[in-house]
């Protein structure tokens, strides 16, 4: 990497000139740490059976001589805010794990390749948490192993997922037409609230909304495509006050 900067400016200061080759300097080692770390991590996989494109990718790539503007100083640096151009190795990406979900960002769902950050240790194994479950280092033949589950896992959920988002198909389509007069019914989630905040989670739904603001929510068995009602919220009834609940069990009784 050149190690040129020329302020937009005529001259530069002795504490520009410095601020430009510190910033030159960080660069560059930024740069050449980055790029011996994502050879040394392409080195480890391939020895250890890793097949770029199914295992892992390498999205690493530098071109040299780029020149660029760029702000330095500042009233932390000991030197007042300026711009400078300046000539570097421009990189970007990195090496990632591969392993395979299930996506339905686009409405049909579907196995992908997810990419995920991981780190050798000085032994030569691999840390990686969204794989392992952990941040326990395992040996790379592990490695492969956790990806392969993983892998085997998303053809399950694929299984799983398509046949829930069958079952709300089939759920939106009966409660159309048992009630021809709502003005949606459509699939949703709802919050549910436990006494542990920490556990509380949200569950798909379905609910029928109506004119004047009442609706009916109801819930899905996602194996068995079993309807049932999880919420009715009828705005003639919220309108009742106490009394007229009571008269109205004492009219019903009488």
């Amino acid at each position: 990497m050149k190690t040129e900067g020329q302020q937009l400016e005529m001259f530069l200061t002795v504490e520009q000139e410095q601020a430009i080759q510190e910033y030159l300097n960080n660069y560059d080692f930024h740069f050449r740490n980055n790029k011996g770390d994502v050879e040394k991590k392409h080195q480890v996989l391939v020895e250890n059976g890793f097949i770029e494109g199914v295992h892992f990718e390498n999205t690493f790539t530098f071109e040299e001589n780029v020149t660029e503007t760029v702000s330095l100083g500042g009233r932390w640096y000991g030197v007042e805010e300026f711009e400078t151009e300046v000539t570097i190795t421009k990189y970007q990406g990195g090496i990632f794990l591969l392993h395979d979900i299930v996506d339905g960002e686009d409405g049909t769902n579907k196995i992908i390749k997810k990419s995920t950050t991981f780190y050798l240790t000085s032994s030569g194994k691999i840390e990686c948490s969204s794989i392992v479950g952990s941040f326990r280092p395992v040996k790379p033949a592990t490695m492969l192993r956790k990806i392969a589950e993983l892998n085997e896992s998303a053809k399950d959920r694929l299984v799983i997922v398509n046949r829930k988002d069958n079952h709300f198909d089939n759920a939106i389509e009966k409660l159309e037409f048992e009630f021809p007069n709502s003005v949606s019914v459509e699939k949703g989630s709802e919050w549910v609230r436990t006494y542990n905040l920490r556990n509380s989670y949200t569950v798909d739904v379905v609910t029928v909304k109506f004119e004047d603001g009442s609706y009916i929510q109801y819930n899905v068995n996602s194996f068995s495509g079993e309807i049932s009602i999880n919420k009715v919220y009828d705005v003639e009834t919220e309108k009742l006050t106490l009394q007229d609940k009571v008269n109205n069990l004492k009219n019903r009784l009488s």
